[in-house]
């Protein structure tokens, strides 16, 4: 009985389960031209990153019979690419790792059953934890929290434990992760160059060509793009970043788009990394007192805990988790939010650095871009698909959830328990944005007012029959409670008068 392995760009692990399932007789299918390339406005240098990773690893696989489905102007779709094969070869089984998002998935099923060839999903071996264990962990549960499900998972692979207790007493060191800028008082080494080869160089001018509306510079191209660099680029991280990863990992400041973070998540989510790898060297700094506890518990929890979390939580609620609408948001994106060109320096200097790098690290994703989109009130699938498309770590698996339900609150509540909304006083503690802004955080109705302040009252105000009795929203409330009716008033107008500007 004949099959035929399936990878895809973003399947690039070195023990893809895939290899094991299939003979040397048999064709194995890498496929490069993701449908969502052509039907969305990726990232240049994401692209770049996916393709070029691909074309690296291919010959690194030890097989006979591969096919390589490129990248073309004239797109044929996964699906007549598989009927042109099944044509040639009649293949009765199709091995493929679980796809990243439910809509190829539901492709394939559809094929195979359409076709009667038996479809293998197996597990993605990106990931510390599977299926199984979130189901194991959910069962029962009237709400799915990520502190308890990173705790579980810590337990379960003795990741800083000790002695079957947390490493230093605490699961969660979160409360010393949270220096603004204006605590930074060292300067943040530079990022080193990676080497362009000819063939990256290459499957620049195909990008260019092939994807020339596509968003983003890739003049800055600075990724690692086979297993080698990317391990390099982890170790560069743990020598150089990681002892005040923890304390300013939710710092924001204008021209260091980077700060102390990993920027690993592309690989991890790529398979160029493995997460345990990852895991393994955090705890091994630590206990060789190379960096504080506070910043290898932060590192794990955002892998071990949230990452796993999230994939959990997409796969366990889809498809109809997409469709989520809990403020019913029907604005729809800024131009300002592809081009940059807004007064709001904040959200200028993260779309501008978006557009440089492909990247922006997770608080200026959820407390600026995210944070704006859910208090004005914009389309739930507009933002997630600009989220999708801009940045070189995003995949619906991970992106959804964090968008729909952490970043805008559209889920009511799956992810998250109350929205992270925040006015711009958040910001400019957190930053040095303000300094270099036309608007005054400490205003909420005055001229040079901060958006974000009237857009926070107002949001509060609008959606108060939907939160009011959220239990973690109470002194919020309380405190709306007291605010005079001309202010609310004035709040209101000033609003109004924002949303007839951008929308």
């Amino acid at each position: 009985m004949s099959s035929l392995g399936l990878v895809f760009v973003d399947q690039l692990s070195k023990n893809n389960l895939v290899y094991e399932s299939i003979s040397k007789e048999d064709s194995l299918l890498f496929f490069e031209p993701m449908s969502s390339f052509y039907e969305l406005p990726h990232h240049k240098q994401k692209l770049i990153y996916l393709i070029t990773s691909l074309r690296k690893y291919i010959p690194t696989i030890n097989h006979e019979r591969v096919i390589h489905e490129k990248v073309t102007e004239n797109h044929q779709g996964l699906t007549k690419t598989l009927k042109r094969i099944f044509s040639e070869q009649q293949f009765e089984k199709l091995y493929v790792t679980k796809p990243s998002d439910y809509q190829t998935l539901k492709e394939l099923m559809f094929f195979c059953q359409s076709n009667s060839i038996i479809l293998n999903v197996l597990e993605d071996t990106k990931f510390v934890s599977n299926e199984e264990d979130f189901d194991l962990w959910s069962k029962g549960k009237k709400s799915l929290i990520q502190e308890y499900f990173y705790r579980w998972i810590r337990k379960k692979h003795s990741v800083l434990m000790d002695e079957g207790k947390p490493e230093g007493g605490k699961w969660n060191l979160d409360k010393e992760n949270r220096k603004g800028a204006s605590a930074l008082k060292e300067i943040i080494p530079n990022r080193k160059p990676i080497k362009t080869d000819e063939l990256t160089i290459g499957v620049m001018v195909e990008v260019d060509k092939i994807f020339n509306k596509s968003f983003g510079d890739f003049e800055n191209f600075n990724w690692a793009t086979t297993h080698k660099e990317a391990w390099n680029q982890m170790l560069e991280f743990f020598d150089t970043y990681f002892k005040n990863y923890g304390s300013f990992q939710d710092a924001m400041k204008s021209n260091e788009p980077f700060m102390f973070h990993s920027l690993l998540s592309a690989y991890l989510n790529s398979g160029l990394l493995d997460p345990m790898d990852c895991i393994e060297e955090a705890e091994c700094r630590y206990r060789n007192n190379e960096a504080p506890l506070n910043s290898a518990e932060g590192f794990i929890r955002q892998i071990i805990g949230w990452r796993e979390f999230i994939r959990g939580i997409y796969w366990s609620n889809m498809p109809h988790y997409k469709e989520l609408n809990f403020f019913n948001n029907t604005n729809k994106l800024p131009s300002f939010f592809w081009d940059g060109n807004t007064k709001m320096h904040c959200i200028a200097d993260v779309v501008d650095t978006t557009k440089k790098n492909a990247y922006a690290h997770h608080i200026q994703r959820l407390m600026v871009t995210g944070n704006f989109a859910m208090l004005s009130g914009i389309s739930p699938n507009d933002i997630c698909d600009w989220y999708l498309s801009v940045y070189i770590d995003a995949y619906e698996w991970v992106e959804l959830p964090n968008t729909l339900g952490m970043a805008t609150f559209s889920d009511g509540g799956v992810v998250g328990s109350k929205p992270y909304a925040a006015s711009g006083k958040y910001i400019n503690r957190m930053s040095n944005y303000c300094s270099s802004c036309e608007y005054n955080p400490k205003n909420t109705i005055e001229d040079d007012s901060c958006p974000f302040n009237y857009l926070y009252w107002n949001f509060l105000m609008k959606n108060q029959g939907l939160l009011s009795k959220n239990p973690r929203m109470g002194l919020i409330y309380n405190t709306l409670s007291k605010f005079q009716e001309p202010f609310k008033e004035q709040v209101k107008r000033k609003s109004d008068i924002f949303f007839k500007e951008i929308f």
